[in-house]
């Protein structure tokens, strides 16, 4: 297995970004990535403002990834560090209006739990927040969304999950990071449990085209659609699964649409970033050839 560290991040996926590492289709990467604020802000030094936020190690060249393909990650294993944080900030996040003071708070993690306060535990449940490829044109910092991937902060990435991530220069340039021990959707105070961890993935070629992220977790196929608000974000993913379900199941665009009213859920990962964030998802079964494997 290769394997990047931590010191080799980048702060915005670009075409222009070295790659740190080659690999091929099908090689099992682990990714150790930093926090979101780069491991600066400790217990010793909790005031520490970084200058540049949402590191993502990176970036690797895929050697058979080709413009047009797309690139599958498979989310093998995220092991976390034993400390998170979580912050509340003035002006930020759905509560700015009535948020005054800037606080760091420590989470310790013992046995998948966090200690937010004594007798108060949250429970981990380890997620990827950044995680994308050098978009089609200019660079785009890594704290942002879009259709590369980037800070989706979807909490569906995760152990398990498949990403499935278009491929717009050749080599793909993957990259990610800002790992949180847990989060709800939403982050809506701009903050998750902030962590370091080491991410395992393996990734794999497919010689398809896809437009923009799309995420299989478990029992439900997710498309992830980022835009200035979250109706108009919201009405790129409907078009954008009604387009894949009138493909595989031969429906009518309206069809479709009846079908995602009855069994859709259009859900939020975030409305923090520059860009509000949200999935629409489906049973996996709708997707399911008659053989049983994913299509």
């Amino acid at each position: 297995m290769k394997k990047i560290a931590k010191d080799q991040v980048i702060y915005a996926m670009s075409s222009e970004n070295k790659p740190v590492l080659k690999a091929h289709s099908g090689d099992r990467i682990c990714f150790e990535t930093r926090d979101c604020y780069g491991d600066e802000i400790t217990p010793q030094d909790p005031d520490r403002r970084p200058l540049q936020i949402n590191p993502a190690t990176g970036p690797v060249f895929v050697e058979e990834a080709q413009v047009g393909d797309t690139l599958k990650v498979t989310i093998e294993k995220i092991t976390l560090e034993d400390q998170a944080l979580v912050g509340s900030y003035p002006k930020s996040g759905m509560m700015a209006d009535w948020i005054e003071r800037r606080m760091i708070h420590f989470l310790p993690v013992q046995e998948n739990q966090l200690e937010f306060q004594k007798d108060l535990v949250v429970k981990t449940a380890p997620m990827i927040g950044v995680i994308g490829v050098a978009p089609e044109s200019e660079s785009v910092e890594c704290r942002k969304p879009g259709v590369h991937g980037g800070n989706m902060d979807c909490r569906k990435i995760r152990e398990g999950s498949v990403v499935y991530l278009p491929v717009f220069h050749p080599g793909a340039l993957l990259a990610l990071g800002d790992v949180h021990a847990a989060m709800g959707d939403g982050e809506v105070m701009g903050s998750g449990a902030e962590i370091a961890a080491d991410v395992i993935v393996q990734i794999e070629v497919i010689k398809e085209t896809c437009s923009e992220p799309w995420v299989v977790d478990r029992d439900r196929v997710y498309v992830i659609t980022s835009a200035e608000t979250m109706e108009e974000a919201l009405k790129q993913g409907c078009y954008k699964m009604n387009q894949r379900l009138q493909k595989q199941l031969g429906l009518s665009p309206e069809m479709a649409g009846m079908l995602m009213s009855l069994e859709g859920n259009s859900e939020i990962c975030q409305v923090v970033n520059p860009f509000v964030t949200l999935r629409f998802g489906m049973p996996l079964v709708r997707f399911l050839s008659k053989e049983g494997k994913r299509s």
